[in-house]
C-alpha cells in the first residue's frame, strides 16, 4: 500500500524534478516508510513512489522497481493477494525473482503476459509501468476501484497520482470545479466513477487500463460482472460461498506486519471477525466506533467480542473532535463527504497504529451485491410479482411486514407495472433494471466506488492499509451466479451470507434485520454552539464567493472547508 505519481511529456519538455518531488512529499502519509523516484535518460518521464511496507520489508522491494534489463519500471499502490500463486506459476515458466515482494511479481507478470496479466490478479491495485521497448506507459486500476488513480491529460503531457493534491502541486493552475461544488450544495450532485471536484482532473474507471504514448491514448475495460444463474441448491451454495469467503479472508491475512479488523457490530464486519475466529486466527485486535445515542451498536459489538475473545478497541467521536478534524479530513479526501459517517470511520482508522496494527480488514462491499440497503428489498418482492410467482410474492410480503412493516410499506404502484410494460414504459425506479440482480450490478459497479474512496482516504491518512474480503472477485462473481432467492429470502437481506454464517455468528447478530452502519448522531452534533458558529461563518464565506448556500448545514460546513483547503 503506497502512494504513486508520475509525469510524462510527449514532446521535448523535461520534467520539473523539484515540482515532482513535491508531488511525492504531499503523499507522505500514504507511505511513511520510504520514497523513491525514477526518470528515463531524456527526463521526459518520471515515476514517483511513497512506500508503506507490508510485504517484503527489505530495501530490495523498494519502488519504483526496475526489470532485470532496466527496460521496464513500475510504480505500484496496493496488494496482489495471490502473488505467491502467480509467482509459482511464473517460476514454472522459467521466470526468476530477486525479492519476495508482490511488486516484482506484478512487474514480471506484465513482462510475461502483457496486458493480459490483469486477468491473473486477485487484489486491489493502481499502478503505472513504463515499457521502454514499446515507449508506452501502461496504467491500470483494480476491478472495484479500491485504489485510486487520478490523472490530467493534454496534447503535451500526462500527469497522474494517487491523490489530486499531488497533481495540483505539479499543475498549480488546476482549479476547484465550482459547478460541481454548487451541485453538491444543492444536493443534486450524483457521483460517478470518473468525476472529481477539480477541473480537467479525471479518475480512471475501476476494472480499466490506460495505454499512453506520444500518439496513443487507449482506455479499455478488462472485467465486468456477468449476470448468469447456476442451478445450485441452497446447501450447495452455502458450502461454496463459505469456501470462497474463507479463502478471501486467508489471502488478505498475508502480511509481514500485524493485521486487525474493524468491527461495527453490523452483519458484514461481524461475519469477518467471527470467521477469523472460526479459522483459528489468534491475537486479533478489532476496532470500533461507539456513539452516545440510540444508534450505538455496542450491544452487538460486545456479543461478537465475547464470542471470539478478541481484544476490542473503541473510539467515541465527539462534536468538538469532529470540528477540529474536519478540515484535515477534507484535505485528505479531496471530495466533499456526504455525511458525518465518514468522520466516524476516520476516527476508527486513527486507532490501529496506536496498537501496533498496520493492516485492517473491513466489511465494505457486501451491501452493494448482497442487497444490504433498505431500498433493495423492494426489487426482490417486485421481481416475484413481475415473474408471476404470486405464491412466493405473498410469502415474501408477509415476511416483509413482519420484519419491516411498522415503518415501511411496499405500496401498490407495482400493480401497474405489467400494464406499463405493454406500452413499452416503466417506472423511474426501474431505470437500472427490473430484476434485483440488475440493480445490484448497478450498485456494485457505480455506487460502491464512493465508499471505497472513503475507506482509502481515511485509512491512508493514518498510514493504514485496508483490505476488503467481500470484494474478492471470485466471491462476487459467484454471488451474481446465484438465484435471486439466495440473496434475499424470508424477508432477510444477504441471505446466502446469513445462512453461511449461522453457526459462526452470535444469535443476536444473525437475527438482525435492521441496518445502522456508521451512524453518528450528526444532527445533534450540528446543534452544538461551537459548530453553529462555524456554520454561520461558512454561509457568509460561501455567499461572498458567489455560491448559493445549502439548506443542509453539514454541506455548507464541508463546502466551506473544501474551498479553504484547495483555494488557499
Amino acid at each position: 500500500m503506497c502512494g504513486i505519481a508520475g509525469v510524462y511529456y510527449f514532446n521535448e519538455s523535461k520534467v520539473d524534478n523539484q515540482k515532482a518531488q513535491l508531488m511525492c512529499d504531499l503523499m507522505a502519509h500514504r507511505g511513511p516508510d520510504g520514497e523513491g523516484a525514477w526518470s528515463n535518460q531524456s527526463n521526459n518521464i518520471r515515476l514517483l513512489h511513497r512506500r508503506l511496507s507490508i510485504i517484503d520489508l527489505s530495501d530490495a522491494a523498494a519502488q519504483p522497481m526496475l526489470s532485470n534489463d532496466a527496460n521496464a519500471v513500475i510504480a505500484f499502490n496496493g496488494e496482489i493477494y495471490n502473488y505467491i500463486e502467480i509467482k509459482n506459476e511464473l517460476l514454472g515458466l522459467g521466470v526468476t525473482f530477486k525479492t519476495n515482494s508482490d511488486t516484482e511479481v506484478l512487474l514480471k507478470a506484465y513482462l510475461h503476459w502483457g496486458v493480459k496479466c490483469l486477468t491473473h490478479l486477485n487484489g486491489m491495485f493502481a499502478f503505472a509501468i513504463w515499457d521502454d521497448h514499446k515507449h508506452e506507459l501502461f496504467c491500470a486500476r483494480d476491478r472495484f476501484g479500491e485504489k485510486p488513480f487520478h490523472y490530467y491529460y493534454s496534447e503535451d503531457c500526462f500527469v497522474f497520482a494517487s491523490e489530486i493534491k499531488s497533481i495540483k502541486a505539479y499543475l498549480p493552475n488546476i482549479k476547484v470545479d465550482r459547478l460541481k461544488l454548487q451541485s453538491y450544495l444543492d444536493e443534486r450532485f450524483v457521483m460517478d466513477n470518473t468525476t472529481t471536484f477539480f477541473e480537467n482532473i479525471h479518475a480512471l474507471d475501476p476494472a480499466s487500463y490506460l495505454i499512453i504514448s506520444k500518439n496513443k491514448f487507449e482506455k479499455k475495460v478488462y472485467w465486468n460482472i456477468e449476470l448468469k444463474e447456476e442451478k445450485l441448491s441452497l446447501d450447495e451454495s452455502k458450502v461454496k460461498f463459505t469456501s470462497l469467503f474463507n479463502k478471501s479472508i486467508q489471502l488478505r491475512l498475508r502480511s509481514d506486519v500485524p493485521v486487525g479488523s474493524s468491527l461495527s457490530g453490523g452483519f458484514d464486519s461481524s461475519s469477518i471477525v467471527c470467521s477469523l475466529c472460526a479459522l483459528g486466527v489468534d491475537n486479533m485486535q478489532t476496532f470500533s466506533a461507539r456513539f452516545k445515542s440510540e444508534l450505538d451498536e455496542g450491544r452487538w459489538i460486545s456479543d461478537v467480542t465475547n464470542k471470539t475473545s478478541y481484544i476490542n478497541n473503541e473510539v467515541w467521536p465527539e462534536p468538538s473532535t469532529f470540528l477540529s478534524e474536519l478540515k484535515k479530513m477534507i484535505w485528505h479526501h479531496e471530495y466533499p463527504p456526504g455525511s458525518a459517517s465518514v468522520f466516524a470511520q476516520w476516527c476508527v482508522m486513527k486507532l490501529p497504529r496506536t496498537k501496533g496494527v498496520k493492516v485492517l480488514l473491513d466489511g465494505q462491499g457486501a451491501d452493494e451485491y448482497l442487497a444490504g440497503y433498505d431500498e433493495l428489498k423492494y426489487y426482490a418482492l417486485w421481481e416475484h410479482y413481475h415473474r408471476g410467482n404470486f405464491k412466493k410474492f405473498f410469502e415474501e410480503r408477509n415476511h416483509f411486514k413482519k420484519h419491516y412493516g411498522k415503518d415501511k410499506s411496499i405500496g401498490y404502484a407495482f400493480l401497474i407495472d405489467p400494464l406499463l410494460k405493454v406500452f413499452g414504459r416503466k417506472r423511474e425506479v426501474f431505470k437500472y433494471g427490473h430484476s434485483l440482480k440488475q440493480v445490484l450490478k448497478y450498485y456494485t459497479e457505480n455506487n460502491l466506488n464512493e465508499l471505497l474512496r472513503y475507506a482509502d482516504r481515511n485509512s491512508m491518512a493514518n498510514s493504514i492499509e485496508v483490505r476488503l474480503p467481500f470484494l474478492d472477485h471470485h466471491l462476487v462473481e459467484f454471488v451474481f451466479s446465484l438465484p435471486m432467492t439466495h440473496i434475499y429470502n424470508q424477508g432477510k437481506t444477504k441471505f446466502i451470507l446469513r445462512e453461511s454464517m449461522k453457526k459462526v455468528l452470535p444469535d443476536s447478530v444473525y437475527n438482525r434485520t435492521d441496518k445502522i452502519g456508521f451512524a453518528p448522531p450528526q444532527n445533534k452534533w450540528m446543534e452544538s454552539e461551537e459548530v453553529r458558529n462555524v456554520i454561520r461563518a461558512s454561509k457568509v464565506e460561501l455567499e461572498n464567493q458567489g455560491f448559493n448556500i445549502s439548506k443542509n448545514d453539514y454541506r455548507n460546513l464541508v463546502a466551506y472547508y473544501f474551498i479553504k483547503s484547495f483555494n488557499e
